[in-house]
């Protein structure tokens, strides 16, 4: 995983992540995206560019049936790699593949773009020092069992994890030391919060049953 400090002298600053995204959507040539073509377009800008492209069409409503399954699982295997410690994204075929609607993505990046422009005028840029494999395990852990809990069929659970996996995102794409903490906190309240719904559901669900 790339470092995403501010650029080397002489060189143009990095564009930002609402930026870069927008623009990416409303270029494309074609009518639909795949993964693939999201990983060779960012895959320079490391994992957390990718993840966030992934993770923010399950936080903003989109006509797009299954999107949580279809975006979820790249994000648990980006997560395993980078635990593994592959030093830039890699995913099977099959992966690849998955593809969705360009406006989709252009309208999900519109509707997102302002508050992420916000988040990134309060960052600090370079304040948390990557490559770290320290950084990389403890973000790695716990966005697999975000994006676990995000691909699967949990009644209001998607929320939670996918803007636990936004922050973290953010935070590895702007290597913010303290957007970093404040994402593992977002992570582990997740997780908390996700268990605690499959928790009332299943409780619910005896009640229910003992009751007929």
């Amino acid at each position: 995983m790339h470092g995403q400090g501010p650029g080397a002298p002489g060189r143009p600053p990095r564009r930002r992540a609402s930026e870069l995204l927008l623009d990416l959507a409303r270029a494309w040539p074609a009518e639909r995206i795949t993964i693939g073509d999201l990983l060779a377009a960012l895959g320079d800008r490391g994992y957390g560019l990718l993840i966030l492209a992934l993770a923010l069409p399950n936080l903003i409503p989109v006509p797009m049936p299954g999107v949580s399954g279809i975006l979820g699982t790249p994000i648990i295997l980006l997560s395993l790699m980078m635990l593994a410690g592959y030093p830039e994204p890699v995913l099977p075929r099959l992966i690849r593949e998955r593809s969705f609607p360009r406006a989709t993505l252009e309208a999900v990046m519109l509707r997102a773009q302002p508050w992420l422009a916000r988040i990134e005028r309060i960052t600090k840029p370079g304040t948390l020092t990557l490559p770290s494999r320290a950084v990389e395990i403890a973000a790695a852990i716990l966005l697999t069992l975000n994006a676990i809990l995000l691909a699967l069929p949990i009644p209001f659970g998607n929320p939670a994890p996918a803007v636990a996996i936004i922050l973290t995102a953010m935070a590895l794409v702007e290597a913010d030391r303290r957007m970093f903490l404040a994402a593992i906190a977002a992570m582990i309240a997740a997780i908390v919060i996700d268990i605690a719904i499959v928790a009332l559901l299943v409780g619910l669900g005896k009640a229910v049953v003992s009751f007929l």
